[in-house]
């Protein structure tokens, strides 16, 4: 008898945390409506070839719900967010991918880049059918998309999208689609197939697993010769950290196909973001209030990353008689904008969103990073042109250094508020991908890595 009883209360407070959770999913999807019109002027699909109806992201969850009309409710996505989407960055239209398909230096950048994890990879083949061939993948794909909406929840305190994965869907469909008469789509995509996609929103809400059929398909479609790019936010990259995809695939599996990453795992480091930060009048960098600070949780990321830098963070500023502040609060941004140098952790991927806000309110950011670091521009990490990265045992002597040269820090305060809309906005970071792809004005700042090790 105490056993039916202490099951069913169970069963009970598990149907009431579901009721509970699908109810917040319908309340924080509801936002996103108006977003559909605010995207329709620059993206009127999702996927080639399909209507911005189909394509508009509906409610991700294994829970069905017996609704089938969405309520017209007001947006909550940040008026900010929403024109970044809806204004991609101008340009003629009149570019062209320099290299003949069959020349070597067609696809001689992106062999380079994958063979630093793959190293006998062979040349690639671009299919003379590249235009029908990339429609009828991304055509097929987007049969798995229906009821699909930019990821929402606790998860995402409380952010609706768009993410990176929806910027680079509607910004380069709509590229696409808009496309002036003659131009191909190595114009757009350089040497590469682009499979538009919306990875995260698929595999967190399933639990992070996708949907039987979804990785299958895509193997399928894709010829084994010929090069594809792909774009992922999430932490687990396309197929988890812990098991293969029900046994069957890991990225390795797919050596054809380069990955951007904005989580942390993949061939070409991307920035991660959720909202988009103002940029802040802060006092002149020497006179703020505290020389480091950090505003989160201690215990995200790998063990001990963040508790040894508050640690040494601490220890450095009672050496240095330096004011130091780390905790928690509501208050993040107004600490920020009267700190000298903002301590960045990584998370659990090898990203961090605090990183990117620092950018774009034009604050100095030190990287904190464990099991390597993730460096999107990492031309500008290295030289030191927009910021600082250290491990958590080397943050004391990073400090040091960087006090040491006041007028560097200004040179690369004034940098970084220079390059917002270049680097830090959505509309530049898919600019920047832009670049990467077609070789356009050099190539832009973006670079390529060799898998790292472990997904996180």
């Amino acid at each position: 008898t105490c056993g039916c009883v202490l099951a069913g209360a169970v069963c009970g407070i598990v149907l009431f945390m579901i009721g509970r959770w699908v109810g917040e999913q319908d309340q924080v999807f509801q936002g996103l409506l108006n977003l559909k019109e605010a995207v329709s002027a620059s993206a009127s699909h999702l996927m080639p070839s399909v209507a911005i109806s189909d394509a508009l992201p509906q409610a991700a969850t294994t829970v069905t719900s017996t609704s089938t009309e969405l309520p017209t409710l007001r947006a909550t996505t940040p008026a900010s967010t929403v024109s970044a989407v809806a204004t991609p960055w101008v340009d003629s239209g009149s570019y062209r991918y320099p290299y003949d398909p069959g020349s070597d230096a067609f696809n001689a950048k992106p062999l380079e880049c994958l063979r630093l994890t793959t190293p006998g990879l062979q040349r690639f083949e671009y299919p003379d059918d590249a235009e029908a061939h990339f429609e009828e993948l991304n055509r097929t794909m987007s049969a798995f998309t229906k009821g699909v909406r930019p990821l929402c929840g606790k998860i995402t305190a409380g952010y609706c999208g768009p993410w990176i994965e929806n910027h680079w869907i509607w910004t380069f469909s709509a590229k696409w689609k808009n496309r002036p008469n003659g131009t191909r789509l190595r114009d757009i995509f350089g040497p590469y197939i682009p499979i538009l996609f919306p990875f995260l929103d698929i595999w967190i809400p399933h639990f992070y697993r996708y949907p039987p059929g979804i990785i299958e398909t895509l193997n399928q479609t894709m010829r084994r010769n010929v090069l594809y790019i792909a774009l992922s936010q999430s932490d687990d990259s396309l197929f988890g950290h812990n098991l293969k995809h029900w046994g069957k695939f890991t990225l390795q599996d797919f050596p054809n196909l380069l990955l951007m990453s904005a989580g942390g795992y993949g061939h070409v480091p991307l920035p991660l973001f959720k909202q988009t930060e103002d940029p802040v009048h802060a006092p002149p960098i020497m006179d703020r209030p505290y020389a480091v600070s950090f505003m989160g949780s201690l215990n995200h990321g790998p063990a001990g990353t963040r508790t040894t830098m508050k640690s040494n963070a601490e220890s450095w500023g009672r050496l240095r008689n330096k004011s130091v502040l780390i905790g928690k609060g509501e208050n993040w941004r107004e600490v920020m904008a009267n700190t000298s140098l903002n301590l960045s952790p990584r998370g659990f991927g090898r990203n961090s969103y605090r990183t990117l806000e620092l950018f774009q309110k034009g604050l100095i950011p030190i990287y904190i990073h464990a099991k390597g670091p993730w460096l999107f521009y990492r031309d500008l990490w290295v030289e030191e042109k927009i910021g600082f990265y250290t491990t958590p045992d080397s943050l004391g002597w990073l400090l040091d250094r960087a006090f040491s040269n006041v007028t560097k820090l200004l040179d690369i305060e004034k940098r970084i508020r220079a390059m917002r809309q270049t680097h830090f906005m959505p509309t530049g970071i898919l600019d920047q991908i832009s670049k990467f792809m077609t070789e356009r004005d050099g190539g832009g700042d973006l670079r390529c890595q060799a898998l790292p090790d472990s997904v996180l």
